[in-house]
């Protein structure tokens, strides 16, 4: 087991208590030909050797477009003797210039045995002065979240994807920021997963034209992949969330909705094979708004028909890969405080 975690690229082994010295000696030994950049502090709390190799890789890429501090944090509870390891490490590359290295720190500790109870006052004491606290929650959050831990997180970061129970999980959350400083931002990588499904829907709408379909709207169907149902209706939860429609009944075949003008809207959340949404259809009495993903490349194919105007259209939008590490850099990237996640969370947690 130990030999293993040693095989993972983490950097030099320094004690845990001498982390701020040896990051000195550290700069120290590279002054001149590198520069320490810095704008936050990101860390990464993982399970087992595997996610700290796929985690490590992971930041050498993710500190190429961010700078920050560093912080990977992997745990190997219940096994073994009680130790906590810890390694720092450099992660380099060329200015514009060409002349100076840019660098970030990582740091990494790796939690063994029944000492995970310590994995707060490390994460604290490693920060980088008073930057901004990033922390993405690697799975599913324990029974109860340690709130002390997510005190001073500005933006908590996980998927909900991979939650087997997600209304728990998120009621797990609420209830250790409640105990907290509100400051934290949610944000699911899972909401992430739809951004640009949620881009291209908006954009189809913003020709008064395609707007006046929502006058007489009363069919939305979403179709997703076996193992993206969640995402499905985080999505249905945006539409209603932006839509203002109110729940009538739950069924089978779908969700009823009816909308502030007493229209009835019908929601068709299907499985079907293909990526994770792969279909979203908009039906008015009108005309139609269809967005099919492609099946092999990452953009959407959309058709507009506007039947009372005679009028049809085709367009051509980006959909992105959806990749982990691309969706990070998107989460990362986008700010704010997430109030319209917030929104469609709640109009869809009943559901998940």
């Amino acid at each position: 087991m130990g030999d293993a975690i040693e095989s993972i690229p983490l950097g030099s082994p320094v004690d845990p208590a001498q982390i701020s010295r040896e990051l000195k000696k550290l700069w120290d030994r590279d002054a001149g030909i590198s520069t320490r950049a810095s704008l936050m502090n990101f860390a990464v709390l993982c399970q087992g050797e595997t996610a700290m190799r796929a985690n490590t890789e992971l930041l050498m890429e993710f500190t190429r477009t961010h700078a920050c501090r560093a912080l990977l944090i992997g745990s190997n509870p219940g096994t073994g003797p009680d130790q906590i390891r810890a390694w720092i490490n450099a992660h380099c590359h060329l200015s514009r210039a060409g002349s100076k290295q840019v660098c970030c720190e990582q740091v990494s500790f790796y939690f063994e045995g029944n000492t995970g109870n310590r994995i707060p006052n490390i994460l604290y004491t490693s920060l980088d002065s008073d930057l901004p606290l990033f922390l993405w929650w690697q799975g599913e959050f324990p029974e109860p979240v340690n709130s002390e831990l997510l005190a001073w997180v500005d933006r908590l970061i996980f998927d909900s994807h991979l939650w087997l129970e997600p209304r728990i999980q998120i009621g797990r959350i609420r209830a250790a920021l409640s105990t907290t400083r509100c400051r934290t931002v949610l944000c699911d990588l899972n909401w992430t997963r739809t951004l640009h499904l949620r881009q291209a829907m908006a954009q189809m709408l913003d020709h008064p034209a395609n707007l006046a379909l929502l006058e007489d709207l009363h069919t939305i169907v979403i179709a997703h992949s076996a193992e993206f149902r969640s995402t499905a209706l985080l999505l249905l939860g945006w539409f209603t969330a932006q839509l203002r429609l109110e729940p009538v009944r739950e069924s089978a075949d779908g969700f009823t909705f009816v909308s502030p003008q007493g229209r009835r809207i019908q929601f068709d959340v299907r499985e079907e094979t293909g990526r994770s949404i792969s279909r979203c259809e908009l039906h008015s009495a009108g005309g139609a708004i269809l967005c099919q993903r492609d099946h092999a490349g990452d953009f959407f194919r959309i058709e507009v028909r506007l039947d009372r105007l005679d009028r049809h259209y085709h367009h051509l939008l980006p959909a992105g890969d959806n990749a982990t590490a691309r969706l990070l850099l998107e989460e990362i990237g986008s700010g704010g405080p997430h109030r319209v996640y917030l929104k469609a969370l709640a109009a869809c947690e009943a559901y998940l």
